[in-house]
């Protein structure tokens, strides 16, 4: 029998006491490391860009609603809807009614998608999906998804979490955010993007 230095009996450690101890720290560490992993900033304006010989983005870029902090969002209807469209690419515009960079870009996509659908871009509005309608309107915006934050929280992680409007986000058919472009875009560049949203492309 052991004891340990004030006298008291100490039970000998058997096979099985140490085999349990073992697991007790093995799973200590991976809990540490996953919360660690967790907490660690996802860098919103990278571009992650597209795999070798693909249009998709790698599995290390963020999903859409990982880099937007919203899973769900409100539609014109006032129903909720998920956010990521899987399936295919989609632009992402972070618009606001009170914004006039905003009304600069969307009069710049209405020109160069010429009436074509623009079936793969969602602009998701600060103030809601129908503040963004009559925007849309305006610039003879055809087929885009409307959208708005569900609730009150929802557009204040939206407000803050981007330094401004309109951002944009090009998303790949997974629903991972492969570029994100914040501000205007110069009309070269936005032709590039329009590109997506008419689905001409799915890269912008």
């Amino acid at each position: 029998m052991g004891s340990d230095p004030s006298g008291r009996y100490t039970p000998p450690l058997s096979v099985g006491n140490v085999a349990l101890a073992l697991i007790a720290i093995a799973c200590t560490v991976l809990v540490a490391k996953r919360a660690t992993a967790e907490r660690e900033p996802i860098d919103l304006l990278r571009d992650h860009g597209t795999v070798a010989a693909s249009d998709t983005a790698p599995a290390t870029a963020p999903r859409l609603e990982q880099a937007l902090g919203v899973a769900t969002v409100r539609d014109l209807r006032g129903k909720d809807v998920a956010l990521a469209r899987r399936g295919e690419p989609r632009i992402i515009m972070l618009n606001s009614r009170s914004c006039p960079w905003c009304r600069k870009a969307l009069a710049d996509i209405g020109r160069f998608a010429e009436g074509r659908q623009a079936s793969r871009l969602t602009v998701l509005t600060l103030e809601g999906a129908a503040e963004g309608a009559p925007m849309l309107a305006k610039e003879q915006i055809v087929g885009a998804q409307l959208v708005g934050p569900r609730d009150e929280s929802a557009q204040i992680r939206l407000t803050f979490r981007y330094p401004g409007t309109p951002t944009f986000l090009a998303v790949d058919r997974n629903g991972r955010v492969m570029r994100t472009l914040p501000g205007y875009p110069i009309p070269e560049e936005m032709k590039r993007w329009v590109a997506v949203m008419i689905g001409n492309s799915a890269t912008p």
